[in-house]
């Protein structure tokens, strides 16, 4: 088809005249450095598509970094909000249908490692604009102090009702969700009849609206999801694939499918897998090396010549971020990883702007904020150079 899937990089002129060396970025004012995420989904639009990144502060609280509205490319400083020594490095993201952003942690109920953690969120309503408090959804095991201090990483996620759904790893290995109406009232804590889960699940909307859970297992992969917007999920497929832990991620494609993505157990390299439609015959993933990335590797649609690509991002073993693009569905096409030498830590992340354009967004190790952007006057996947915030 003649697509160029090889990424290119493009001069940019603040980056070039910048006299601090390429490899030493920075550092962020006092407070504001951000942890290594361990989820991708932190780089949001807002209702009108005004992007902004968060981050587990490493001090306790969250990071945040707004797109102007009015200078295009140009980001707000680093904002300390809602700082508590108590909340864990740690965020998941959720984006509702209106834009309304509701961001999870994990607080512990006490100063020692060992005492439990009960999962909270806060809210905002409009890019820029000032967070609710903390509230506290408590814990799926409640007062059994034990497995409470143990409990997964939350992971949350809005369906095409406005519906909220929050799902955590169990300290036994199973699962629990708890969800928010669109009316604000939460369901009870419900556990999923799974066991031997691994930690980082993946949880995505479909174009529908629909939810659709993949959740690594020591013996393979479980796949849950939605009939329709605002019903809880069913199980509907055992995938006899292994994937490492805090691994898997996934985007919607064509047809209201799901791509899923994960590492390869055995080997770390990133594999691509769909389940079949209605008849359809199930197939084995499909490789796509990258072996010397760690992590779940960040996912995004855009356009490349022409075409739908899906764009894939990971933060390599070297500490730097690696980009490669496939044509959306044609994983076996092949893919091809770049390492655009900008420091990554942790997991990088993927979203579009006002204009269309693909956004890559990078931590840096020492906690600041690196962008760039797709050049769509070059042909490929060309980027302009590194922005740092």
């Amino acid at each position: 088809m003649g697509l160029r899937t090889g990424l290119r990089r493009a001069g940019h002129p603040a980056e070039e005249t910048s006299s601090r060396p390429a490899d030493r970025p920075a550092a962020p004012p006092p407070g504001t450095a951000a942890a290594a995420p361990r989820t991708t989904g932190w780089l949001v639009p807002d209702g009108d598509g005004r992007l902004t990144a968060y981050a587990a502060g490493r001090g306790g609280g969250i990071v945040r970094w707004t797109e102007s509205a009015t200078r295009p490319d140009a980001w707000t400083p680093p904002e300390l909000l809602l700082a508590d020594g108590r909340i864990l490095p740690y965020l998941s993201v959720a984006r509702g249908p209106r834009g309304y952003i509701d961001l999870f942690a994990m607080r512990r109920k006490g100063g020692s490692p060992a005492a439990p953690v009960e999962i909270v969120y806060a809210t905002q309503y409009q890019a820029g604009r000032p967070l609710t408090g903390w509230h506290s959804i408590g814990n799926p095991h409640g007062k059994d102090a034990a497995p409470a201090a143990s409990i997964g990483a939350p992971v949350a996620v809005v369906d095409g009702s406005g519906k909220v759904h929050v799902f955590v790893r169990s300290a036994t290995g199973g699962v629990f969700t708890r969800r928010r109406s669109q009316h604000g009232t939460w369901s009870k804590w419900t556990a999923l009849p799974c066991e031997g889960v691994r930690e980082g699940l993946s949880p995505v909307v479909t174009g529908s609206g629909r939810v659709e859970l993949l959740m690594p297992a020591d013996d393979g992969v479980y796949v849950w999801r939605q009939e329709k917007p605002g019903v809880p999920l069913e199980p509907v497929a055992d995938l006899a694939f292994t994937a490492r832990p805090e691994s898997v991620s996934g985007i919607g494609s064509y047809e209201d499918r799901v791509t899923h993505f994960w590492r390869d157990d055995a080997t770390g390299e990133v594999m691509a897998h769909r389940l079949p439609g209605p008849g359809g015959e199930d197939t084995a993933p499909t490789a796509l090396d990258g072996r010397s990335g760690r992590g779940p590797v960040a996912l995004s649609r855009c356009d490349v010549d022409g075409h739908d690509c899906t764009v894939l991002a990971q933060a390599v073993g070297g500490g730097t971020l690696a980009v490669s693009a496939c044509p959306t569905e044609l994983e076996s096409a092949g893919t091809w990883w770049t390492d655009t030498r900008e420091p990554c830590e942790g997991a990088p992340a993927l979203a579009r702007d006002r204009a269309g354009r693909l956004v890559v967004a990078a931590i840096g190790r020492e906690g600041g904020l690196s962008v760039t952007r797709q050049r769509p006057d070059q042909q490929g996947m060309a980027l302009e150079g590194w922005s740092r915030v």
